[in-house]
């Protein structure tokens, strides 16, 4: 445990230094005493000697006179003669021992008023304090005043010895002898008295040092007695604390039920005030249980500094008011987060269910997501009002979709986190639920349209626009129903695109529903297929891309095959 600085100390260690000069001066001074001390010893006696004259003289005036006017006079007369003497009286010790006697009597361990007045405001806390904190202070005061009694013996000690070196002298009046002799008298009795108290403080040292217990056993002493008192009392506050939250709580729930101001489906401020309310009654009602049992079971300690620490928690929400103020609004759905509207948190939008001092998102297509945040958190956010059939995410689990990353494959898993999508083949992909949704994903199981595009030679040029379309229609729907069923072919349209550099083109558009989404790559494929069948099976001719050469001079053009074709 670390010890009290005290003002004491430091005049202990001051005194501890100048002791040693102090001595030494006072055994010179013993040894050869200055003429100018005898001088102004023997000045001394003729004041004294006249100040006794005079207060002789005013005692006999005041036995004789009867005016009472005259006698107040007197005594004030006689009250400052003897504040003279006593003056005069002061200083032939003074000067004759050559030690101050103020500095004798100085009290070294005095308090400041400041700590009075902060103990006298803290007085449980500190009374607590001071019996934890007994025997080290008990031990430090015997030091100390061992060190003022040591002190003070010196002192008295310097003077006897200058005392008895001017009595040896043979030039001194008897007057001045028989005050010198009555200053030794009472110096001796202050160096017996500081010897005795020396001797006194050192056996109650050795005394408080034998029965001192070990760090041990003081520590374990300390544990004991705090959980006999202080400990229960703690454990019986928190229980208290909680008991009483919960059963406002509770009760507040029973209420809730029959309040006309919760109706279900509605949000009222005047609901969310008596909410808001509820929940300080709840807090207010458990700091009062903790307060009555320390009140109850005596404990002025802890009750003053739970009292302390409730105070200055108010003083300081004080000037940190306004954030809660705005927090207060949004929790009464005034601010600009409101319960039933979308908000998007980090990429990924939320549905507001709850405003409170924590606040709760969902989001029913991210497996059931269930987000809480703080509310002053949630502050700094905007919600705004969404339409009853605006989805909550582009996708659902089972969904097959294309990213922007051209990505394909079937989302087996969204959470807020992440999204992984199952390619064909069986690997797994895995975005991050916010850059899934920047790659834009189109979703497939809802319907999707297969468009590819097929040419034939220039040489059926006079079939090209009303034969061919419908031959390859009637084949194509043909083979699209047989694979996948009336249900899942929504419609087919074969029509005629372009001419092109080197073949006739059509466009072919097939749309399906979402139950063959996982076939979406092979139907492109399987139209190629088809059309392929079809002019081999009616003689057309599939055309290659050709380049024209035209020869320089000549205006003779050749037609080649593209080597790149």
């Amino acid at each position: 445990m670390m010890r009290r600085r005290t003002p004491g100390l430091f005049f202990t260690l001051l005194l501890a230094l100048l002791a040693p000069l102090a001595l030494l001066r006072g055994q010179e001074e013993a040894t050869s005493p200055p003429d100018k001390t005898l001088e102004a010893l023997q000045s001394t006696i003729p004041l004294l000697k006249r100040e006794q004259a005079t207060l002789d003289d005013l005692r006999q005036r005041l036995e004789d006179t009867a005016s009472d006017v005259e006698r107040e006079k007197i005594e004030a007369e006689i009250a400052s003669v003897r504040q003279r003497m006593d003056e005069l009286r002061n200083n032939f010790r003074t000067i004759a021992s050559g030690v101050d006697e103020d500095a004798y009597f100085e009290d070294q361990t005095g308090s400041t008023s400041f700590n009075q007045e902060f103990q006298e405001i803290l007085k449980p806390v500190l009374e607590e304090l001071r019996d934890a904190t007994s025997a080290p202070r008990e031990m430090e005061e015997l030091r100390d005043g061992l060190a003022t009694a040591t002190s003070r013996r010196d002192l008295a000690d310097s003077a006897v010895r200058r005392l008895d070196e001017l009595l040896k002298r043979e030039d001194l009046d008897e007057a001045i002898v028989g005050q010198i002799k009555s200053t030794r008298s009472l110096w001796q009795e202050r160096l017996d008295e500081a010897a005795g108290r020396i001797a006194v403080i050192e056996a109650k040292l050795a005394e408080r040092d034998r029965q001192a217990p070990s760090v041990l056993e003081s520590i374990s002493n300390a544990i004991s007695r705090f959980w006999k008192s202080r400990g229960l009392n703690l454990l019986m506050a928190i229980g208290a604390f909680i008991v009483s939250s919960i059963l406002v709580r509770r009760l507040y729930r029973l209420l809730k039920r029959m309040s006309p101001f919760h109706r279900k489906g509605e949000t009222r401020l005047t609901a969310r005030l008596v909410d808001l309310v509820a929940v300080i009654a709840a807090v207010v009602a458990g700091i009062g249980a903790a307060l009555i049992v320390f009140y109850l079971r005596g404990d002025w300690l802890l009750l003053t500094v739970t009292a302390i620490l409730i105070a200055g928690l108010l003083i300081a929400s004080r000037n940190s008011l306004v954030p809660y103020i705005d927090q207060v609004r949004t929790m009464l759905n005034l601010g600009p987060v409101r319960e039933g509207e979308r908000l998007v948190y980090d990429g990924v939008p939320w549905r507001v269910d709850r405003l409170g001092i924590y606040c709760r998102f969902t989001n029913p297509l991210l497996g059931g997501a269930v987000l809480r945040l703080p509310i002053r958190t949630v502050n700094g956010l905007h919600s705004r009002p969404c339409h009853r059939k605006e989805p909550w995410f582009p996708t659902k689990e089972n969904d097959w979709v294309i990213l922007g990353d051209e990505t394909y494959g079937k989302v087996v898993q969204q959470t807020p986190e992440r999204v992984t999508v199952l390619r064909l083949g069986g690997s797994r992909k895995t975005y991050p639920t916010s850059e899934f949704l920047s790659l834009s994903p189109e979703n497939l199981s809802t319907g999707f349209r297969v468009s590819s595009t097929f040419g034939i030679d220039y040489g059926h040029q006079a079939i090209s626009t009303l034969e061919v379309p419908g031959v390859l229609a009637a084949r194509l729907e043909a083979t699209l129903l047989e694979a996948f069923g009336h249900e899942a072919v929504q419609n087919l349209n074969v029509e005629f695109e372009a001419a092109g550099s080197s073949s006739l083109d059509y466009a072919i558009l097939a749309d399906f529903t979402g139950e063959v989404a996982h076939r979406f790559k092979a139907i492109g494929r399987l139209l190629q297929k088809v059309c392929v069948d079809v002019c081999n099976e009616h003689g057309w001719v599939i055309p290659f891309t050709q380049v024209t050469v035209h020869q320089a001079g000549t205006g003779v053009s050749l037609d080649a095959p593209d080597p790149q074709a």
